[in-house]
């Protein structure tokens, strides 16, 4: 496996971890003030994502795309920036303006690269 297959398959394993450990603690610990729709778009954006990013590894693993490189860390910092700021958001109850739609877009642009690649 090449070094960018592997960087992506860390940073989606890490992904994966950070989305149980938030999913559990928004079970457990986090009081949602009335959000837990928004806590679970979140999660499940999340943990989608990271497995998603899996099958980005797999196909980088055999293809050495630097558009596929790209859509991966589209895909990576989008998903931190749209599932960040909606756990900020319900964790503090502050929102950050223009952030969230930000976050979604990398996401699309990043999967539209993949499909193009």
């Amino acid at each position: 496996m090449n070094g960018s297959a592997r960087t992506v398959a860390f940073v989606a394993a890490l992904l994966s971890l950070s989305a149980v450990i938030l999913a559990a603690m928004g079970s457990h610990l986090i009081d949602m003030k009335g959000m837990e729709e928004l806590w679970q778009t979140a999660s499940v954006i999340h943990l989608f994502s990271a497995a998603a990013l899996v099958g980005l590894a797999a196909l980088l693993a055999g293809l050495d795309s630097r558009l596929l490189k790209w859509a991966a860390w589209l895909v990576i910092f989008g998903t931190v920036v749209f599932c960040g700021s909606i756990y900020f958001h319900v964790i503090s109850g502050s929102k950050i303006p223009v952030v969230t739609p930000v976050g979604g877009f990398m996401m699309m642009v990043g999967w539209l690269m993949a499909a193009l690649s």
